[in-house]
């Protein structure tokens, strides 16, 4: 695979990522020292269905394979919607109609965990860790890694998707069903907060993003 992007979220502006919002810093982790890392912060009365802001990464041309990893730090306390869904990072493909797929720290009432959501028009639903279930640590810096591939066409049930947490394996599928274009076109860190409208963060949140390194086929 060919490297795109490698480096990061915090020095904005470089490295070909774009970077918008009012609820968007860049600051130094003590816990971090070795990079600025690009946190959203989620003020108290925030609306669910919403991001702070995001960071976003275009291709000039599609792909239909790709790793994305970065590094990434849900704080401690973090107060999940009810829904459980906290969107952690977004593929988009050339037809953002078509759907996307996004992973996210899901919460079950118990323990948050890594998963993995597709909202294609051909393909809708959660993908739940069916490897190992490893329980996120709030306030702690993790290592995220997440592959996708397309179906072989519009109509097959063949597309990949794997996902990693510390160097863990958490999840593999493959039988996704992609839409039917090109590929892959943006990189998104836009961390929506819940998978619906309704409800508003009742304490100060944030969700801190470190080095990202995306590849392609």
């Amino acid at each position: 695979m060919t490297v795109v992007s490698d480096g990061s979220l915090g020095a904005l502006g470089k490295d070909g990522w774009k970077c918008a919002g009012t609820g968007v810093s860049v600051l130094t982790d003590p816990a971090a020292p070795s990079f600025r890392a690009l946190v959203f912060t989620y003020e108290p009365g925030f609306p669910s269905g919403y991001a702070p802001g995001g960071a976003y990464y275009d291709l000039p041309t599609p792909t239909t394979e790709t790793y994305f990893g970065f590094w990434w730090k849900p704080s401690n306390p973090w107060q999940s919607h009810a829904s459980g869904v906290n969107k952690i990072a977004l593929l988009f493909p050339v037809t953002p109609a078509a759907g996307t797929i996004y992973i996210m720290m899901f919460f079950d009432g118990h323990k948050y965990t890594i998963q993995t959501e597709t909202t294609f028009d051909t393909d809708t639903r959660r993908l739940e860790p069916n490897l190992t279930a490893t329980p996120v640590v709030l306030g702690k810096w993790h290592q995220i890694e997440w592959y996708v591939r397309y179906s072989s066409s519009p109509s097959s049930h063949n597309g990949v998707v794997r996902w990693w947490l510390d160097g863990v394996p958490q999840g593999a599928y493959a039988d996704l069903q992609m839409p039917p274009d090109p590929g892959f076109i943006e990189y998104t860190v836009r961390p929506i907060w819940g998978g619906g409208v309704g409800e508003t963060k009742k304490q100060r949140d944030s969700f801190s993003y470190g080095p990202v390194h995306i590849s392609k086929h």
